[in-house]
């Protein structure tokens, strides 16, 4: 919505860049702060006050529709989701157990697999249903639905919130340096980790972003393009709710050499494939970029200390911004020029490199499982 509305005010593709930069560069700033409120208040805490953040920016763009009114709007919405992705994440690994840590990363990013397959139809529904009849949609009516999806969420994080407080507390730190954002990352398997979540990220917009480009090539229609891109989501949906069984059976190195494999191999042959080959095409995406990131998110939260998680989490989440607004610049200005077949294959360099970083860790360090997180004493114990 905040893209139509800077097409409607200015007419420039140029402004809409900047938009799109902005709420990334919003949530790069926000991440690494987000993650140190988690260790701190906890993550319903962090992320209610993220929806709430979002709703203000909301609310700001329904009142003022003017390229300042837009600017702002995207500063706050971009800030207060990546407060929320961070409170997710945190609350996740807080009240799973050693046990059940696969299946809740899994079962979590397959609800945001799904959020994203549905939430954008409902708005632009909503946007279409009360515009003039012409192309351009009703942006009000789309960014107030978008609104009242914030707002519909906002109770949930009160619940989560008890449960919070419900859960045995955390044993504190022996040495308080530990949560120092350098020496985390100076654990070689947080940084490996994080950087194999973000090969898988920006890989996922790039072929968003570049599969329009192979249809237009290959005379593919729109439409055909939205359902090669939910069939992604779909199998993407599949396979995160099955990752702790596959976990259980092939351990999480094996998955993911596999996974990350059959996304690299699907990205070299798409650029050859018609509409009929890229069914499989697009399965195999779907599996090879969805498993990836909730067995990233176990690796990566199995290695932190504890009370420092929220902090791993906010520094991952920082990395991806990163790389979601560097990388693709990169590619579309070095690969671009030549064609469609050099953009899909650096691409498939940059997922590549996350499957060098899988075979080069050892299997130990990714089978690790939690640090114990609970002091086992006193109910009243800090």
């Amino acid at each position: 919505m905040l893209a139509y509305q800077a097409l409607a005010e200015t007419g420039s593709p140029t402004f809409v860049g900047l938009v799109v930069a902005l709420i990334a560069l919003a949530g790069l700033v926000a991440s690494i702060p987000s993650g140190r409120l988690l260790d701190r208040f906890g993550g319903a805490k962090v992320g209610s006050v993220g929806i709430a953040v979002s709703l203000v920016g909301v609310i700001g763009g329904l009142i003022s529709h003017d390229v300042v009114g837009i600017l702002i709007t995207s500063v706050l919405v971009g800030a207060g989701c990546s407060q929320v992705v961070v409170a997710q994440q945190g609350i996740v690994s807080r009240l799973s157990v050693a046990s059940s840590t696969d299946a809740a990363f899994g079962r979590l990013t397959a609800a945001v697999s799904i959020g994203q397959l549905v939430g954008p139809p409902v708005v632009t529904m909503a946007a279409i249903a009360f515009s003039d009849g012409g192309a351009q949609p009703n942006t009000w009516t789309g960014s107030a639905a978008a609104g009242l999806l914030f707002l519909i969420v906002l109770p949930a994080f009160f619940v989560l919130r008890r449960a919070e407080q419900a859960a045995p507390p955390l044993r504190r730190l022996p040495d308080p340096g530990v949560a120092s954002l350098r020496t985390l990352l100076r654990n070689p398997g947080i940084l490996r980790a994080i950087l194999v979540g973000t090969a898988v990220i920006v890989t996922v917009d790039l072929l968003s972003s570049f599969v329009p480009v192979w249809a237009v090539e290959n005379g593919i229609p729109a439409d055909v393009v939205g359902w090669l891109l939910a069939l992604r989501a779909l199998f993407t949906i599949a396979g995160r709710f099955g990752s702790a069984r596959l976990v259980a059976r092939f351990g999480r190195k094996t998955l993911l050499i596999v996974t990350l494999s059959l996304a690299v191999l699907a990205l070299v042959l798409l650029p050859f494939a018609g509409v009929w080959a890229a069914l499989p095409i697009m399965a195999g995406l779907g599996i090879g970029l969805g498993l990836p990131q909730p067995l990233t998110l176990v690796w990566m939260s199995n290695l932190a200390p504890p009370q420092a998680r929220g902090a791993v989490f906010g520094a991952r989440m920082a990395v991806n911004k990163l790389g979601q607004v560097s990388l693709p610049v990169v590619v579309a200005t070095l690969a671009g020029p030549v064609g469609v077949f050099p953009m899909f294959w650096a691409t498939a360099a940059i997922l590549a490199s996350g499957l060098v970083i899988v075979a080069g860790s050892s299997a130990a360090e990714l089978a690790s499982g939690p640090i114990d997180d609970f002091d086992h004493g006193s109910p009243d114990s800090p």
